[in-house]
């Protein structure tokens, strides 16, 4: 077992965040402390036809600020070419910061187009790392779902269509200044995105705990990610939907994304892309899908300490950590089952051996994310896991 304390540790938080129901209403207070008065709000198209509470927020902004130029995000997975359209809208405008409400897409979109304010040429020539030469505008994120943890973390991700890949714009430049939990903008979530925003959380907290990357810090929210997740999450699938689990998600999926950042991904993550280019199935779900199988490879080739964070959420003293493990791999199942996401990829519109030949093979562009897992992760384990949930 790694000693975590014995190591060198670097650990980054660079975004302020503040929670509380409501607490987007202090929004105009936030952005006048920075002298940030003409801004860009980009708003998810879902949140916006359904949410009562993003009208008033529009509008204390138009009372209380100077310009508030809006875009309205209509892609559920913006690519190169869509961010390249709408930046159009704001290039010429003189703004001073922009604010994003709504899921990790529209928060990387409120990223991307932050960057292109201050960075001319095209979107895609900043795909990848560490592109970026001129400081982007400031950026305030507001979560609408508890999933990516993008309001914390330095990616913006965005698909390729010609390549038919997903790959961000990061930049350490990318940390939004501010984040605002705020449990009201939940309140028009439906279950079918709980769902799939959730297991993105729970799928950067369980691989963000057993990258070889890990450390003693980001650790320390991976457990507490995922307490308030797989607790909360449960209580979505059971129809819950007080402030208290609502906000508790929220915390929850940023605490990830801050492991998650700290760390590094690993299979399931990677594995999931090329359900989200090829099979239009959202990020979260297709993670979801592959943690059983990954959890359950690694538990057998010796990786235990699953058992730690089973002991944070039941009390079974008698099972040993490999039982205890091989459990929490069940656990992680029933709450996709709960929750009513497909636990097999023809679950996801996967039908034939060709379509799981373009999984494993374009899931290998992202070398580095297996190379992240406890345990050994190649070609003959990727395949191996991608035929087993046929």
């Amino acid at each position: 077992m790694k000693d975590y304390l014995k190591e060198k540790i670097r650990f980054i938080m660079r975004t302020e965040l503040i929670s509380g129901e409501g607490i987007a209403f202090d929004l105009p207070t936030y952005l006048k402390a920075n002298k940030w008065k003409n801004i860009g709000l980009i708003i998810d198209k879902g949140l916006y036809d359904n949410n009562d509470y993003i009208e008033e927020i529009i509008e204390i902004l138009k009372k209380e600020m100077g310009q508030v130029e809006l875009l309205v995000c209509t892609m559920p997975e913006p690519t190169y070419d869509y961010l390249e359209e709408v930046k159009k809208q704001f290039i010429r405008q003189k703004l001073d910061c922009f604010v994003g409400v709504g899921g990790g897409s529209t928060l990387d979109l409120t990223k991307g187009l932050a960057t292109l304010q201050t960075n001319e040429g095209k979107a895609i020539n900043y795909r990848g790392f560490d592109k970026v030469k001129n400081i982007p505008l400031p950026v305030v994120a507001l979560p609408s779902t508890a999933g990516t943890g993008s309001e914390v973390t330095p990616y913006a991700v965005f698909i390729d269509s010609n390549e038919k890949w997903k790959l961000g714009i990061n930049t350490e430049y990318n940390y939004p200044r501010l984040g605002l939990y705020d449990s009201r903008l939940l309140d028009s979530c439906p279950l079918k995105i709980f769902a799939s925003a959730g297991m993105d959380a729970m799928t950067h907290t369980l691989e963000s705990f057993v990258a070889k990357n890990a450390t003693y810090m980001s650790r320390m929210f991976s457990r507490e990610a995922f307490k308030l997740l797989f607790v909360n999450l449960k209580k979505i699938a059971a129809g819950d939907r007080s402030k208290e689990t609502k906000l508790s998600l929220l915390i929850g999926s940023g605490f990830a994304g801050i492991a998650l950042m700290n760390s590094g991904a690993g299979p399931a993550g990677a594995l999931s892309y090329p359900l989200g280019v090829y099979f239009d199935v959202p990020h979260g779900l297709a993670g979801s899908v592959f943690l059983p199988e990954v959890i359950r490879y690694n538990v057998t080739n010796g990786y235990e300490e699953y058992s730690q964070l089973f002991n944070l959420v039941f009390d079974e003293p008698r099972l040993s950590d490999k039982e205890k493990s091989l459990r929490f791999a069940e656990e992680i199942k029933k709450l996709s089952d709960d929750l009513g996401i497909p636990t097999s990829l023809f679950g996801f519109g996967v039908k034939t051996e060709a379509d799981l030949r373009l999984i494993i093979d374009n899931s290998t562009k992202v070398r580095t994310a297996f190379e992240q897992n406890p345990v050994l992760f190649g070609d003959a384990e990727i395949e191996k896991t991608v035929f087993a949930l046929k």
